[in-house]
């Protein structure tokens, strides 16, 4: 097997230190332009960035020679472990097939096993089920064969006991139904006589009586007509009156409803509006700027140039932030 490209992480090196940061740190930060027309206090601070500017392109340049190296490192590292993995996992491989084997067919036989319980369990719940006897699930299952039979004998004996004392008490019941049916019918017979007696006396006070009714609807209905006539023309002209007035009223309720509605959209959008200062809305537009999605990128100078990018945006948004203490 080829010999990997490096036997150890190399040390990671920079030509400028964290002491010559700091001694840099105390020496610039204490600048100020105090003046705006101070040439002397401007180039002092100009010569200092420019010599942090310095600083930052070195340590990005030791950086990306330093990541390279890394790079390199990682892919050997992969590769090694590749030609590891090739050798390795078909003996995996045909030690997990002859496992299978075993696990597959102890599966199998225990799988087998539970069919046969489940259908002798379920051949016991049908057969107490015939003699309508409902048991446990667990109860009938733990049952011996013995005692099963046992108690399908004891359920068989108990329902034929009851279906013969049924089957009695029903002759019983149809022969004294029997008995009633004739007996009211006979009843019936001796009442449609007398009812027939009554009702051919009833009839002729009837025809009289309807005799002397119809004389006197035949005038109430012609009084009720006229009634009736009258009635319906005033009803007719109640009715229009009330449309027009119902018209009238909504076309004023639907003008002034529609007044509201408008003057409560106006107020609720000024509410809405006075609700977001101008403060709020530039907090707001500083925090969305920083928020653009970044693309991945492999190439190495695409990388800086999104890292510059990514500074100049958190900038913009901290100069608006810092001059909102103006407004």
């Amino acid at each position: 097997m080829e010999k990997n490209t490096f036997d150890t992480l190399a040390p990671i090196k920079y030509d400028v230190n964290l002491a010559q940061i700091a001694k840099l740190k105390e020496q610039y930060m204490s600048l100020e332009i105090t003046d705006l027309n101070d040439k002397e206090q401007f180039d002092a601070v100009h010569a200092g960035r420019m010599i942090m500017v310095k600083v930052r392109t070195t340590i990005e340049k030791a950086r990306i020679e330093q990541k390279a190296k890394s790079l390199e490192y990682g892919r050997a590292v992969d590769a090694a472990a590749g030609v590891l993995f090739d050798e390795s996992t078909p003996i995996e491989k045909h030690l997990q097939a002859e496992e299978n084997k075993v696990i597959k067919e102890k599966e199998r036989i225990k799988a087998e096993e539970e069919r046969i319980e489940k259908e002798k369990l379920q051949a016991r719940i049908e057969a107490l089920g015939k003699y309508q006897i409902m048991l446990p699930f667990f109860d009938i299952a733990a049952m011996t064969e013995e005692e099963f039979q046992a108690k399908l004998t004891e359920a068989k004996t108990a329902f034929e006991a009851e279906e013969e004392r049924l089957a009695k008490e029903k002759a019983e019941r149809e022969a004294e139904e029997a008995r009633i049916v004739s007996e009211r019918a006979e009843l019936t017979r001796i009442r449609e006589e007398q009812e027939a007696k009554a009702k051919a006396q009833e009839d002729k006070e009837k025809a009289l009586v309807a005799e002397r009714k119809a004389l006197d609807d035949a005038k109430q209905a012609e009084e009720e007509r006229k009634n009736r006539e009258a009635f319906e023309r005033q009803v007719v002209e109640n009715a229009k009156i009330q449309a027009e007035k119902d018209a009238k009223e909504k076309v004023e309720r639907e003008d002034r409803e529609k007044k509201e509605r408008e003057e409560a959209e106006k107020i609720e959008a000024a509410r809405q509006e006075a609700l977001k200062p101008d403060r709020e809305k530039l907090i707001d537009f500083a925090r969305r700027i920083t928020e653009v999605p970044v693309p991945e990128v492999e190439d190495e100078m695409a990388e800086r140039i999104i890292h510059v990018a990514i500074r100049q945006i958190i900038q913009v948004s901290d100069n608006i932030i810092e001059q909102l203490e103006e407004l």
